[in-house]
């Protein structure tokens, strides 16, 4: 997508908001530098990173990158189509993957980024994205599923060359943006369509890089070249092929160029939803393990709640549909009613619980496999509106936590 002159979203932020802007983290580093060990460790940190973040409600997406080699470069000239292996860009560190953050200010996001394990190796580039008018809602939500025509998702980094851009006037940039635009609803109508955005200019780049334990933070771009990321798109398609028939389609790639990467899919990452509070853990023991201790309701009464709570268990119907109603003693003497139903089991893999009693949400605890073979524990609350969720947050982040603290020590237990 091209490159638009700089102004703030901050008009058009919800009243009840305080005024936020998006920005894009841009993760650059050697692929030849990380062991498999390291990078798996990496993606297991970074996630937890995105489940902070999701708690505090400023995450929207991540994922990384599959390798670089396994780019298809798209320009077209002339009306001619020119597609390469590779990258759009040489570098010696590569674009790896991606955060989509919803922070306060510029000093929010360099604040997240130094956090990312990436910054220790190579660069976060942080980008703060343009708001475009006429563009789809996002659709961050979808996944492959038998509905949607594609299943494998793709990023296209869309490369601008501002001077040509510049050269060329502001009514053919008008035009070739709204071009841009066309296409992302053509995605839409065909259910393909996932997010697209402009960046701000490259010269709004910030790069962050963590050496020997000191922040290092520069003005402009990870990479200095003519021709900048203006933009990027996610997209469905059934294959790498249909991904560069639509790249071709970018009005950008007349004059810039479109790199087609293939998203790899991390289990575990949160849904961007900012009536959500989301929670995370990993654990040694194997998926089954850790449902037995749910589905069984002694071990379940033993940990269920925060630190110093116990329970009472008056009817524990363990089935899609069955009722769950019991009293958290708290450490004040204080009894608490709740209510709830179980709506959806699938073992090992998931348990979906609404709590009837106030305050009302779902709650869906995953079960995921991860790389190192441990078991990743998710614990997703839905709330009915952002308000709520901002209210129950104050105190439900870290209680959440201490719950998983709990359930360590039931598994450690056994029986």
């Amino acid at each position: 997508m091209t490159r638009i002159p700089f102004r703030s979203e901050t008009s058009h932020d919800p009243p009840h908001r305080k005024p936020t802007m998006k920005y894009m983290l841009l993760i650059y580093s050697d692929e030849k530098s990380w062991t498999q060990e390291e990078w798996t460790q990496c993606t297991v940190d970074s996630t937890a990173v995105c489940h902070e973040l999701a708690a505090r409600g400023q995450f929207i997406a991540a994922s990384p990158l599959h390798p670089v080699a396994t780019a298809k470069s798209v320009r077209v000239r002339h009306g001619q189509r020119l597609i390469t292996d590779g990258p759009f860009v040489e570098t010696t560190e590569q674009l790896g993957g991606f955060y989509i953050i919803d922070v306060a200010n510029l000093d929010e996001a360099i604040a997240i980024a130094s956090r990312l394990p990436p910054a220790k190796k190579g660069t976060v580039e942080v980008r703060p994205i343009f708001k475009l008018d006429g563009l789809p809602s996002d659709q961050f939500e979808l996944e492959p599923s038998d509905e949607l025509p594609a299943k494998t998702k793709f990023m296209f980094l869309c490369y601008d060359d501002e001077a040509a851009w510049n050269n060329a006037g502001p009514e053919a940039h008008r035009a070739a943006m709204m071009e841009a635009v066309a296409l992302t609803h053509q995605l839409d109508t065909q259910r393909q369509y996932i997010t697209a955005s402009p960046l701000h200019p490259v010269a709004t780049a910030t790069s962050v890089r963590i050496r020997h334990g000191q922040r290092i933070i520069t003005d402009g771009p990870f990479a200095e070249t003519r021709e900048v990321l203006g933009g990027y798109y996610v997209i469905f398609a059934k294959d790498q092929t249909e991904a560069v028939e639509f790249a071709a389609k970018h009005s950008g790639a007349r004059v810039g160029g479109v790199e087609v990467r293939e998203i790899f899919k991390l289990p575990g990452l949160p849904a961007a939803d900012d009536c959500e509070i989301v929670g995370q853990r990993d654990f040694a023991n194997s998926r089954e393990e850790i449902f037995r201790a749910i589905e069984n309701g002694d071990r379940l009464a033993r940990w269920w709640g925060p630190n110093g709570f116990s329970n009472t268990f008056e009817q524990f119907d363990f089935q899609p549909g069955g009722e769950w109603k019991f009293v958290m003693h708290g450490p004040n003497g204080q009894n608490y009613d709740n209510h709830s139903r179980f709506t959806s089991i699938a073992k090992p893999e998931r348990v979906v619980i609404n709590h009837l009693s106030a305050p009302n949400f779902t709650l869906t605890i995953s079960l995921d496999e991860t790389p190192s073979d441990a078991t990743r524990v998710t614990w997703r609350m839905h709330f009915e509106n952002r308000e709520l969720r901002d209210k129950i947050a104050k105190f439900a982040v870290d209680a959440n936590e201490q719950n998983f603290d709990r359930l360590a020590v039931e598994l450690a237990r056994g029986r």
